[in-house]
């Protein structure tokens, strides 16, 4: 693993690709899981700081201010979640008494299969037991260890040295033992809980763009796991982060159908409407808003006839799709039901007089057949921009128009 890689990978997470997130979890998890034994003692205790530790990271990449040092960073995490848990303990130091009785155990024989590697592990002086959690747990060369824990090699390689001194041949058992701990998907797993965890948390307290976030990582997470197994039988999505990760989107529904309820002096709790459920994953984002009569926040009585999509109101007016679209930046009405726009030609009519806009450059019908057509040579042309291109699709909707 390079620091390169974990830079691109960093990038990767703030440019909205979370699958990035789960690869680092893969990537590091074994390394801090380790890490946070030798500091704790404990191989249990361990993965669950590791695994708070990578939530942390997760709310707080934006703060990593060199992501070639994601490492250390992830160190610092879970150093400080073991000392915060290390105080509240309270707990008291091994005493030279019990390394006695442990090395007395495994020259004897006596006992053996109750001695657990948590046990050797608390045997050990701390900066000797995160030495040995690294090599023989994480598998670190004696070079790797040394980066990590910031000494030098031949410090690491005398500190192995004491610990198979004071170990003895119970040191075989501690190997064995390590091994069979190591982290592996099941810690993935228990990431995706703790954020989905996170999640709820989240959108209880209102913060839904938050619990989207968290429940859209568990999502990449679910389908790279897929990915890799290609074991398809028996997968199931998790529905509640599904639902979680629409939230954003049901929330955008509402608030443009309010908008548009308020255009004609209405309140949304007054219609005969109701908000339609999103699925991100059967793709139903980009179907009508409500449900009832009032489909988009408009009142039942209004005239729906006069409603065109941003195409008929081009032809009907000759207008570019950019005049329309420097219209509704200026304030034209236009009723939302992303990813639809549909406009009261009667209403925009009115508007235009009331702002004096009664002469405009009008194009011909056949160039207005497509407006997207006519966004995308304007873009060609480079008489927009990129941004202004999108800016103008936002505004007119990605409806049939398009």
């Amino acid at each position: 693993m390079t620091s390169e890689q974990d830079s691109e990978l960093v990038a990767s997470v703030r440019g909205g690709d979370l699958s990035a997130f789960g690869e680092i979890v893969r990537r590091h998890r074994t390394a801090v899981v380790a890490l946070a034994a030798g500091r704790m003692g404990s191989f249990e205790d361990a993965e669950d700081i590791a695994q708070e530790a990578f939530v942390q990271a997760f709310l707080q990449l934006h703060q990593l201010r060199d992501p070639e040092a994601l490492l250390p960073w992830l160190r610092r995490l879970a150093d400080r979640i073991a000392l915060m848990r290390l105080r509240r303990r309270r707990e008291e130091p091994v005493e030279p008494n019990q390394i006695e009785h442990i090395n007395a155990n495994a020259e004897t024989g006596r006992e053996t299969d109750a001695i657990g590697a948590d046990d050797l592990l608390r045997a050990l002086p701390e900066a000797m037991r995160q030495t040995v959690a690294l090599t023989y747990l994480a598998g670190y060369t004696c070079a790797e260890a040394a980066s990590l824990l910031g000494v030098r090699e031949g410090t690491v390689k005398s500190r192995l040295s004491r610990a198979r001194a004071i170990m003895k041949e119970a040191l075989d058992m501690l190997e064995r033992e390590m091994e069979e701990r190591k982290p592996d998907d099941a810690f993935t797993e228990e990431t995706m809980a703790r954020l989905m965890r996170e999640a709820r948390r989240l959108a209880a307290r209102g913060d839904i763009d938050g619990a989207a976030e968290r429940a859209n990582e568990v999502l990449d997470m679910q389908a790279k796991q897929l990915f890799e197994s290609g074991d398809a039988p028996g997968f199931r999505v998790n529905r509640e982060a599904a639902r979680l990760a629409a939230l954003p989107l049901k929330e955008r529904r509402r608030r443009e159908c309010e908008a548009n309820a308020a255009q004609y002096g209405a309140r949304l709790e007054e219609l005969d409407w109701e908000l339609a459920d999103v699925d991100v994953l059967q793709m139903t984002s980009g179907r009508s808003t409500g449900q009832g009569r009032d489909l988009w926040g408009v009142p039942h009585g209004s005239v729906r006839s006069g409603f065109k999509d941003a195409r008929d109101i081009c032809r009907r007016l000759g207008c570019s799709p950019m005049k329309l679209s420097e219209w509704v930046d200026n304030g034209c009405p236009v009723l939302r039901c992303w990813p639809f726009a549909r406009y009261d030609l009667d209403r925009v009519k009115r508007w235009l007089k009331d702002s004096g806009l009664d002469d405009w450059p009008r194009e011909d019908d056949r160039d207005l057949d497509r407006p997207v057509r006519v966004i995308f040579r304007s873009l060609y042309r480079q008489e927009l921009t990129p941004d202004q291109a999108e800016q103008v699709i936002e505004n007119l909707g990605e409806g049939d128009w398009a």
